[in-house]
């Protein structure tokens, strides 16, 4: 008897040892490296002139490509001792530097990727920035330079039969080099993965048309339920959707939204916010992860597969900076590329890439109490533009002016500032300037709706102006919130605008298509209550905005657009040298620091009345009505409790 129980025990034992090694066998390590937003900054942060990949520990910027790809040499290697690892990004990988003027002639930056050995990245709102066509260019460009070019996935975009606008990009899905879903086998792991670009980009994308996202969710469902039924163990979404900080440490985005609508998504990588997750954010069991953006961070992923279950092992965000040598080749790589922008796009207007040009005292934020940065760029539209008054949003300006160690800024920095667009006539890049006519009525709605565009919807769309200052009054309703207008300079005086419609005497706007294409929208945009027409110097209202077009040449047939990267630059150009030594000096003073919307909130009747308008007066009206009726009931009410006692 002893002896059987003995034998059972071993079986037993044996069992147990065997199901323990079998549990084992089926349960696999996978490590994800992730970035995100590249936006074709492969310098870094910091003045361009202070990077050195190539030496250690002496300089303060952040970031870099060649730096980039030294790290994931270095974790690929480390973390393959553990399993399978993939490299991918979550899009808007292009759009934000001098390099991205020659996407269309090199890829530059899927030449990159394909030489960093990304398995997979997805498309962001801005690849769509050179237009539909532009993009294909990119992808045949870096196709010619590289042997198997990047995959990448994006599973939500659809073409219009009707318009031969995307065609061109339209057959490059067709021959693969833009893949609906991809599957990826790494160590016996079936990867499935798929893109999307979310809601909010796709409205911040207006040069995609006539390509259109489909629904992120129901394009979701049907991905994921493909991928699971053509087996894989994992499904990766590669998001260009965003996730945004809710507050007490919760989470909220188009990524958490999709996740909890779409189960069966194991990872999604994402992108568009810019968000440095240092922690994943976790929604019903699935990581999201986002890097940050330009090349700032390396995220790397450590989860462990079993069948039925994906966990985390482990999370880091790695940072990019000057501890960490630059790769040679791409060093060499980029170098190339900086000739080529010399060359085709800086040495036409009289330039080259890093040609110091300007020196400043302090780093100039984006922030919309930091007021110079916002001033000199909307100073440089105005001189450029020859418009009484220049404006631009906040978000419209993409980065600061880093003061590193010098404070020196070259070419390549200052073009950061307004880097977007293409021409409206020639195709080149940078947004063209333009200029338009209104009354000063109409200046006042085009100021209500600027207003209230940045306080519903954040600092992104504060106004920055030039050539003009204005008061507003919170306490007044919205649409008629701005209590004067005046037209002018520090320098020379400022002269009150007359806003209550009996003048018309004409003002000049001028800005960036992008910017100014609004003013066509103010009706829209204010559901009719305000109204503005753009018209020319003559007061006759211009229909297209290819009419509103500045031409820098008029000596030469045709328009001759102005880009706003050059008008910015070749102002702070022309900023006196103070010091003698042969570079223009950004002054703090007066007009650089100048506070030109000004708040003014008061419940002064004065103050409630000065220069209102129709809404304001209906409004007030309807308050001072409510008030009577409110008495009114009130006595009586009183009136009736003193008859019954």
């Amino acid at each position: 008897m002893r002896s059987l129980l003995k034998a059972q025990w071993v079986r037993f034992a044996l069992g147990v040892v065997m199901l323990s090694a079998s549990l084992n066998a089926q349960a696999q390590s996978l490590t994800v490296l992730h970035t995100n937003d590249w936006q074709s900054r492969f310098l870094g942060f910091g003045p361009n002139a202070e990077y050195t990949p190539e030496t250690l520990n002496d300089d303060s910027t952040v970031g870099g490509l060649a730096r980039l790809a030294t790290l994931i040499s270095e974790r690929r290697t480390s973390a393959s001792s553990k399993g399978a690892v993939l490299l991918l990004d979550g899009g808007d990988f292009s759009m934000g530097t001098l390099f991205h003027t020659i996407t269309r002639e090199t890829g530059a930056e899927l030449q990159l990727m394909t030489r960093l050995g990304y398995d997979a990245v997805t498309l962001g709102n801005h690849e769509f920035d050179f237009r539909p066509d532009g993009l294909a260019q990119m992808f045949r460009s870096a196709n010619s330079y590289v042997e198997s070019l990047v995959p990448v996935v994006t599973s939500n975009l659809a073409f219009d039969p009707d318009d031969p606008a995307d065609d061109s990009l339209q057959e490059v899905v067709s021959d693969g080099l833009i893949r609906d879903t991809l599957i990826i086998e790494k160590n016996g792991l079936k990867i499935g993965l798929f893109g999307l670009i979310g809601f909010d980009a796709a409205e911040v994308a207006p040069n995609k048309a006539p390509v259109t996202i489909t629904d992120q969710v129901a394009t979701a469902q049907s991905r994921v339920k493909q991928l699971r039924e053509e087996g894989v163990d994992l499904v990766i979404l590669l998001s260009h959707m965003g996730v945004l900080e809710s507050g007490n440490g919760t989470w909220g985005g188009e990524e958490v939204d999709l996740v909890k609508q779409v189960p069966g998504i194991d990872l999604v990588i994402g992108g568009h916010s810019h968000t440095p997750l240092h922690d994943p954010v976790m929604v019903n069991g699935t990581p999201i992860v986002q890097a940050g953006s330009e090349g700032q961070y390396l995220g790397e992923l450590q989860l462990e597969i079993t069948p039925g279950e994906v966990t985390v092992m482990d999370y880091i965000l790695h940072p990019i900076d000057d501890r960490i040598a630059g790769d040679p080749e791409i060093t060499e790589l980029v170098e190339g590329f900086k000739e080529q922008v010399t060359q085709q796009i800086l040495q036409p207007a009289g330039y080259y890439f890093d040609q110091a040009l300007t020196k400043i005292p302090r780093t100039l934020t984006r922030e919309y109490e930091d007021r110079v940065l916002g001033n000199l760029v909307t100073d440089g539209l105005r001189v450029a533009s020859g418009a009484d008054i220049a404006l631009t949003g906040n978000g419209t300006i993409r980065d600061e002016v880093w003061l590193g160690d010098t404070g020196i800024q070259s070419v390549s920095d200052l073009f950061r500032l307004e880097p977007l667009g293409i021409g409206e006539v020639d195709d080149s890049p940078g947004y063209p300037l333009m200029k338009v006519w209104f009354t000063g009525s109409e200046l006042k709605s085009i100021f209500e709706v600027l207003l209230l565009g940045y306080q519903l919807r954040g600092d992104s769309y504060y106004p920055r102006v030039s050539g003009v200052r204005f008061t507003f009054n919170n306490y007044r309703p919205p649409f008629d919130r701005v209590m004067s207008v005046e037209v002018g300079s520090v320098e020379g005086g400022y002269h009150a605008v007359d806003l209550s419609g009996a003048d018309d005497r004409l003002y000049s706007i001028g800005g960036t298509t992008y910017v100014g294409s609004f003013t066509w929208l103010i009706d829209e945009i204010s559901y009719g209550l305000l109204s503005a027409t753009p018209k020319n110097q003559h007061g006759q209202p211009v229909a297209d905005i290819k009419q509103s077009l500045i031409d820098g040449d008029t000596d030469l047939a045709g328009v001759q657009e102005i880009k706003s990267w050059k008008a910015i630059i070749d102002h702070l150009a022309a900023l006196p040298d103070i010091n003698n030594d042969g570079l223009a000096d950004v002054v703090i003073n007066q007009n650089s620091d100048e506070l030109r919307i000004i708040p003014q909130h008061s419940l002064a009747p004065s103050a409630l009345m000065k220069n209102a308008g129709a809404i304001a007066k209906t409004v007030y009206f309807i308050i001072f009505l409510l008030l009577i009726l409110s008495v009114w009931l009130l006595l009586r009410f009183y009136k009736g409790r003193r008859k019954t006692v």
